[in-house]
């Protein structure tokens, strides 16, 4: 098969799933009164209405899936995590737990999903204008991501040097240059900076070099068929770069938790499966209309627990092929991702889902001080309990280090991420839009 047949074959997969569930969604009785119902009223009238609610849906249903996704990614980020300290758990809930790091993969894909769609939401604000909505998206990202983390770099290098009193180190060593790299957010392509000045700051290199490409990625996959080409040249790329990488040493090996696996070439199919779920699960995702059906259900759900039990072999579990697992572990991202659009607005514990969710990349900064504190305050209850009941003192330190983290991801926030954030947007972002300018050209005119 030619490679212009396999994107045909490809594009035709995909756009039947959409067709077919749309189908569904369009055959059932709420639609067919809907339908029926619109034909009498005004053209105008239904078109407004229909945009306002559309609107109100979407927003509802990206703090019902991507909101609820993000939550459960920094719960298992933060189980991970506390498991180092607790080493006396039992086998089953050591397994879970290390499973947890995979969260950062699930991180990755609904970042991908997240910033086509507001991509998506710029182009039909602004048009063609791809200098404006390019310029307005990295302002926002950089300000979204950078305060926090530069406030983080501070306060972990304040903890190493009081820890130096002591003859410890909060985090790895590292000199001035990986602060530096940190600082420019280079550090993901620099082996002694990737995640030594800010525990799991890893992941933030990776998202801010993804964030640099994004929109000509976006610009790039417009189309369907432009969609599969760009997704399999980042595939080839990521596949040359990493086995490049790889067997420049003698074990031609990636290690879990190694540089290697850090670096973006090893996450890159991750935010390719993202661009993916986004074109192909919009509608879901944002239940626009469109539904699982039960057997639709049924079959995420096997595909999600087959996914499930491959990355437990390839990754943390059997560790067979760590290369492998960030992809492995971005499909099944994706497949719980559809499950999770599948759930009511509203369910026991729905707020607090949506908390997490909001607050997800502070409880990710703040949740490594949270852990460390945890386990000096209350090493000797810990280790006790560690001991003789273990699965209670892993429950009780999970919820002491989520909510500690959440207090802290709130008060960041409210004191550094939002001041900044509004800052950004009001004195750097364009302020006139495309439609504006128009419109005033157009009055100017017509004067």
């Amino acid at each position: 098969m030619s490679f212009t047949g396999t994107l045909t074959w490809l594009d035709r997969i995909g756009s039947r799933c959409v067709e077919r569930t749309r189908a569904n969604a369009s055959g059932s009785p709420a639609a067919h009164a809907v339908g029926h119902a619109a034909t009498h009223v005004s053209s105008v009238t239904t078109a407004a209405s229909a945009s306002v609610t559309k609107a109100a849906a979407h927003d509802e249903a990206r703090v019902a899936a991507l909101d609820a996704g993000r939550a459960l990614a920094i719960v298992g980020v933060i189980l991970v995590h506390l498991a180092l300290f607790m080493p006396a758990l039992p086998t089953w809930l050591q397994g879970v737990s290390d499973m947890g790091q995979y969260g950062v993969q699930l991180f990755f894909v609904i970042s991908a999903v997240t910033i086509m769609l507001t991509l998506e939401e710029e182009t039909k604000r602004f048009g063609d204008d791809r200098s404006l909505i390019a310029r307005r998206f990295y302002v926002k990202r950089f300000f979204r991501i950078a305060p926090l983390y530069y406030v983080a770099i501070a306060v972990y290098s304040l903890g190493n040097h009081l820890a130096g009193r002591f003859d410890t180190q909060v985090t790895a060593a590292h000199g001035v240059s990986d602060v530096v790299a940190n600082l420019v957010f280079i550090h993901a392509w620099v082996p002694s900076a990737v995640n030594t000045v800010v525990p799991g700051g890893w992941s933030i290199g990776v998202e801010m070099c993804f964030y640099l490409f994004a929109p000509l990625i976006f610009i790039a996959t417009r189309t369907r068929r432009g969609l599969w080409r760009t997704s399999m040249a980042l595939l080839v790329i990521s596949a040359v770069a990493l086995t490049a990488g790889a067997c420049a040493a003698d074990s031609c090996t990636v290690e879990n938790n190694s540089f290697l696996y850090y670096w973006p070439p090893t996450q890159l199919p991750c935010f390719v499966i993202g661009f993916v779920l986004a074109r192909y699960g919009k509608r879901l995702l944002l239940r626009d209309g469109m539904k699982l059906s039960i057997f639709g259900i049924a079959c995420t759900l096997a595909a999600c627990a087959v996914l499930l039990a491959l990355l437990y072999a390839t990754g943390s579990g059997l560790g067979l092929a760590h290369w492998l697992a960030p992809t492995v572990a971005a499909c099944a991202a994706a497949a719980l991702l559809l499950l999770l659009a599948q759930l009511p607005r509203r369910y026991p514990g729905a707020r607090i889902v949506a908390a997490f969710g909001q607050n997800s990349y502070g409880l990710y900064i703040w949740s490594f001080v949270v852990i460390l504190v945890v386990r000096v305050a209350l090493k000797t209850p810990l280790d006790t309990l560690d001991h003789r009941v273990p699965v209670l003192g892993f429950a009780i330190a999970a919820v002491f280090a989520c909510w500690s983290s959440y207090v802290a991801a709130r008060i960041s926030a409210t004191r550094i991420e939002r001041p900044c954030a509004q800052w950004a947007r009001q004195v750097l972002l364009p302020r006139v839009a495309r439609v504006k300018r128009i419109e005033r050209v157009s009055s100017e005119t017509s004067d």
